[in-house]
């Protein structure tokens, strides 16, 4: 008769090395994950790591697929200054953001 070994029950929930590292070096939740980066500088320019591709485009609406999602900027005069990639900059006077899953 051979004698198997149970496995060990842990209360702890298991972290893949990238969330240790993220914890180790005091970023927040999901920094280095797969999700988008986004950017502000005031309320006149975001920048969008991660953007998959753009879904509505208006000049008081801009909706970006961000791959786990979408953001959509809230604006006046707004527009695409930059679409290069996975990068894409938004310039306008932004007055909010909506965030989708």
């Amino acid at each position: 008769m051979v004698m198997r070994k149970k496995p060990k029950l842990s209360l702890r929930p298991s972290r893949s090395k990238v969330d240790l590292l993220g914890k180790a070096l005091e970023l927040p939740p999901g920094a280095l994950g797969q999700g988008a980066h986004i950017e502000l500088s005031s309320n006149r320019e975001a920048t969008v790591d991660g953007c998959k591709g753009v879904m509505e485009y208006e000049e008081t609406r801009i909706k970006l697929n961000i791959g786990t999602g979408s953001v959509t900027f809230l604006g006046r005069n707004l527009e695409i200054a930059n679409l290069l990639g996975n990068q894409t900059v938004i310039a306008g006077f932004i007055t909010g953001l909506e965030f989708t899953m």
